[in-house]
């Protein structure tokens, strides 16, 4: 019944904005006379026309001071790579994106797995993100690693299609997460010889990945996860 009274209420109310703005010849003051009235209705009778429905209110935004770069705070300078397969859990998610915006704690991997560092050459290394409405989040990673030899080779044929998650250390210390173990990165590749002497060979490694549910994660200071050392 209460729902049949506001249905009629509703119209009625439209039919009134329509007629004060049909008389005044001003569709602004048939809006604001359709709130006013409704106001008023809610007001003095706890009769609500256009009553809240649950879950459908935004959380509220969270403030954020303008920032100050420190020295050396953009660029990377360390790599970690893992399988997915290697992860025993899916550990980031859009909840905890909400809650605290990083993760601390230890990285699940499952038992003797671990990541491995990739040395990438200077002021190569860079990751990017996107948010886009209805598309989740999309992350990226580009390095640069010179020369070609048989090393190189491998790993072209090691990630070739194969799903991995990447931490990222920054010039400035910090550790960046990317990837979801169900929503991972998978690499492409170009290398080139150069034109010239004073050229470089080099391999530049790029992977992009969309729809991920979280963006680019910053992990704590408090973060432990197994790293398998670099040959001397």
């Amino acid at each position: 019944m209460k729902s049949l009274l506001q249905i009629f209420a509703a119209f009625s109310l439209i039919l009134m904005g329509a007629l004060v703005a049909s008389a005044t010849n001003n569709p602004v003051a048939g809006m604001a006379a359709m709130s006013a009235v409704a106001a008023g209705i809610t007001y003095s009778t706890d009769f609500e026309l256009f009553p809240s429905v649950p879950g459908l209110h935004a959380l509220a935004l969270l403030g954020l001071k303008r920032r100050h770069n420190k020295p050396s705070i953009g660029g990377n300078k360390r790599i970690y790579l893992v399988l997915t397969e290697d992860l025993s859990a899916e550990f980031l998610n859009f909840d905890l994106a909400l809650t605290t915006g990083k993760f601390s704690g230890a990285i699940p991997l499952v038992t003797g797995k671990k990541f491995v560092e990739i040395e990438a050459w200077y002021d190569t290394t860079k990751w990017d993100g996107e948010m886009k409405p209805g598309g989740g989040f999309t992350q990226g990673l580009e390095f640069e690693a010179l020369g070609y030899d048989a090393d190189i080779v491998r790993l072209q044929a090691l990630l070739y299609e194969t799903p991995v998650n990447v931490i990222v250390q920054g010039n400035d210390d910090n550790l960046y997460y990317l990837g979801q173990k169900y929503i991972p990165l998978m690499f492409e590749c170009v290398g080139t010889s150069g034109v010239k002497g004073t050229d470089r060979k080099k391999v530049t490694f790029r992977a992009k990945q969309d729809g991920l549910t979280v963006p680019v994660f910053p992990l704590d200071a408090d973060v432990t996860f197994a790293i398998t050392p670099l040959a001397a």
